[in-house]
């Protein structure tokens, strides 16, 4: 007995060494006030009747303090709870995760269990938000609402004060703040605007948004907070209300959590949250046919927050968000480099696939330096209704025989093609589209579908496709579905999601199972034009981790009759290392048939090797944009902050020389200036004697987010581009013509 106690003794004072030699960031200045140290700023909570409210703040940096006079908890409430308790637990690093501090707070009131949990990842500023709900949800349950403004007219004080319930709070100092919130579209077959920032200055009464992000900016200080929703794009969220922020002279509000009183939840929804919360949320009931009791009744998570306050700026703010998504989900560049061939995008659709095809098809794949190769929809048995063949008709529903190998056109299985691949360094990869039925009520046999094709075919990477969510069982259901595939094949194999139609995880959630497959273009429909690839890519590099996601890359000398003959944007007058450069800070898909390029193609082969050999640092790193929006005639850019480069990918679109020209000095603005106009004028009006001039000498500027390669090195890597100067937060690039790049790093 005295030897066990002594090594739980010896286990605790090794977790009490730890914690200390690693501040812990929840802190208790007094009984019922908790200290949050964000990595920015120190937070002071009043602690009441299982309420958080925030009080002060003090800035790590000058020991600034800012009072907040709005004495409102972070979120709705039952009532005064029964009893109240609070743990803060350490969770070591793993492969996939860095480690962090958690704090728990759990609140047990008459007919409901609460616990808000504050999570904050190491060398990470920021906290994740959480919250589980057992029993009544009353407090978070949404009335109708009348959308941004409401209805009433009546000049009414009382009418001014939004009392819509909320998960959580964020309060102003002061209500001079620009509000800036930013949607996302998915399904992007239908959209390729993918990004919309609405900038707003708070009233009195509230005004509701939709949007996953969310700055506050200080008028008067700059200082910015930050409010990321981790859940899916607004109406594919379970339980919405139709809005996701509302923001008054008070602050901000959180809404729909997802949550609701009457949860269709089974033994795999409420075995997946227990798993992914603390043991505190009590036992599984697992006889399902029983009405349980409140407190037997499943917990129901809501959307996760992650919350920053007192940013420099906006930039700095949306840096720490996607260092926080890194450090929830590491980098592996062992398993999450990919150089994706898929042959979809010739829109032979399945017509070709066949055992021979790939086999001939995987030859030339290797040749250009692909590492995965990817058989979409009709390697199997049963035909979706994209297919070629008539028969095809299958879409929400599949039978387990449909998962079989599609015997006539691969007579040996998958056998001959995972030969020749492994040969030839190719990993292979599939596609499936789960079963929909009753809430994806098939995902056990869909799981055990996806681990077959892993364990029979060596499979490591798989499409999901068609996926249909906006309620809490179905996300529960996939969550568990693929989740569990990943954990059982001990993360060998992942899962490219989907996002280009219907209600889907978006780029907030669902994001962890792999990558995000992003969108469909084909030069057969006149949609694919490289600059519209570049600008999505671009706009989502500000606000999410741009490797991991796969952007695709074209076979520009295919269709070029689909495209105006004097369009100088179309795929044809783009290079084709260009075009591969633009997915070189994501993950490459080459959405082409290898036999359909022409030996001209394979010119790109040099830039692909090039770019392998560094990509390890670099996509590990924060990637943020640069340079001005693409949009087919300007200087754009990416930099990614590695562990000790700093990476610089520096485009040239179609752009016209600007009014700072390596030829010209500053003086001669105007006439470059006037050049310009001409060179636009004609163009619109149709006259393109002059649109050789674009071809001459240009400089692009591009501002450095942090100013931090002073006294660096410079490697160049790839690309016709030259770098003429550079300062704390700014690069000066000389092209000699459009469609020119420059690739490298400084250390």
């Amino acid at each position: 007995m005295r030897n066990k106690r002594t090594i739980i003794l010896a286990f605790f004072l090794l977790v009490t060494m730890a914690m200390v030699a690693r501040e812990v960031p929840f802190t208790w200045s007094t009984p019922d006030t908790l200290v949050v140290n964000d990595g920015v700023s120190k937070q002071y909570y009043r602690w009441k009747d299982g309420l958080l409210t925030l009080v002060r703040t003090t800035l790590l940096s000058n020991h600034q303090v800012t009072v907040f006079p709005v004495a409102q908890p972070s979120r709705s409430t039952e009532g005064t709870p029964l009893e109240t308790s609070w743990q803060v637990t350490r969770h070591s690093e793993t492969e996939r995760a860095a480690g962090y501090y958690q704090l728990e707070l759990h609140s047990n009131h008459e007919k409901q269990e609460v616990i808000r949990t504050l999570r904050k990842y190491d060398e990470v500023p920021g906290i994740e938000w959480g919250m589980a709900v057992r029993g009544s949800t009353s407090a978070f349950e949404m009335p109708g609402t009348g959308g941004e403004g409401g209805i009433d007219l009546v000049e009414d004080p009382s009418l001014l004060t939004g009392s819509t319930p909320h998960y959580f709070f964020l309060p102003f100092s002061t209500p001079h703040h620009t509000v800036s919130i930013v949607s996302f579209r998915e399904a992007t077959d239908h959209h390729t605007n993918i990004a919309h920032r609405h900038d707003v200055l708070p009233y009195r009464k509230s005004g509701y948004y939709r949007g996953s992000v969310l700055s506050a900016t200080n008028n008067q200080t700059g200082d910015v907070h930050l409010i990321v929703k981790k859940s899916p794009l607004e109406r594919a969220q379970a339980y919405y209300a139709g809005f996701d922020f509302s923001v008054d002279f008070s602050g901000v509000k959180v809404h729909s959590p997802g949550i609701t009183s009457s949860p269709k939840m089974d033994s795999a929804s409420k075995m997946d949250s227990a798993s992914r919360m603390d043991s505190a949320f009590g036992e599984k009931k697992e006889n399902d046919n029983e009405e349980p009791g409140w407190n037997e009744a499943p917990w129901q998570e809501a959307y996760s927050l992650f919350v920053l306050l007192h940013a420099d700026n906006e930039d700095t703010a949306l840096e720490a968000y996607k260092l926080h998504d890194l450090a929830t989900h590491c980098y592996l560049p062992l398993r999450d480099n990919t150089l994706t061939m898929n042959t979809w995008g010739d829109r032979n659709r399945d017509s070709r696939v066949n055992e021979q095809f790939i086999l001939t098809e995987l030859a030339v794949a290797a040749r250009l330096g692909i590492t995965h190769y990817q058989i979409d929809d009709g390697w199997q048995q049963g035909l979706s209704r994209n297919s070629a063949a008539k028969a095809g008709a299958l879409w929400d529903d599949w039978d387990a025989s449909d998962w079989k190998v599609n015997t006539t056109r691969f007579p040996n299985g998958l056998a001959k093609v995972k030969e020749e691949a492994g040969r030839l360094g190719i990993d292979l990869g599939l596609w499936f589209n789960p079963s929909k039925a009753n809430h994806y009520a098939l995902w056990k046999q869909d799981q055990e579908i996806l681990m077959g094709l892993h364990e029979q075919h060596g499979v490591s990477w798989i499409k999901i496709d068609g996926l249909e969510i906006g309620d809490k069982l179905s996300e529960d259901r996939v969550r568990a579905m693929l989740g569990g595939a990943i954990q059982a094949s001990d993360g060998k194999l992942q899962f490219n999601m989907d996002v280009t139609a219907g209600h889907r995880g978006g780029y907030f959630f669902f994001n962890h199972f792999g990558n995000t497959f992003l969108e469909n273009r084909y030069t057969d429909w006149g949609n694919y034009y490289p600059h519209l690839t570049l600008r999505n890519a671009w706009t989502l590099a500000k606000y999410v981790p741009i490797q991991r996601f796969q952007i695709e890359w074209l076979n520009k000398w295919r269709n070029d009759n689909q495209y105006p003959e004097n369009d100088p944007l179309k795929p044809a007058n783009v290079p084709f290392d260009y075009q591969f450069a633009i997915a070189m800070m994501g993950q490459p898909l080459a959405w082409m048939e290898a036999t359909g390029l022409p030996e001209e193609a394979f010119e790109v082969v040099p830039l692909v090797e090039e770019w392998k050999k560094v990509r390890d640092e670099m996509q590990r790193g924060v990637i943020v944009p640069v340079g001005q929006e693409p949009n087919g005639y300007s200087f754009p850019g990416f930099v990614s902050y590695g562990e000790k480069k700093v990476f610089v990918l520096l485009f040239r679109e179609n752009a016209f020389p600007s009014s700072v020209s390596c030829d010209a000095p500053e003086s001669n603005t105007s006439n470059n200036d006037s050049i310009n106009n001409t060179l636009l004028n004609n163009y619109f009006s149709g006259d393109d004697s002059t649109l050789s001039t674009s071809n001459a000498v240009a400089n692009g500027v591009y501002l450095l987010p942090r100013g931090e390669v002073t006294g660096k090195r410079f490697v160049p890597i790839a690309g016709e581009g030259t770098l003429l100067s550079r300062n704390a937060d700014q690069l000066v690039v000389k092209f000699q013509k459009p469609y020119q790049f420059l690739f490298g790093y400084f250390e």
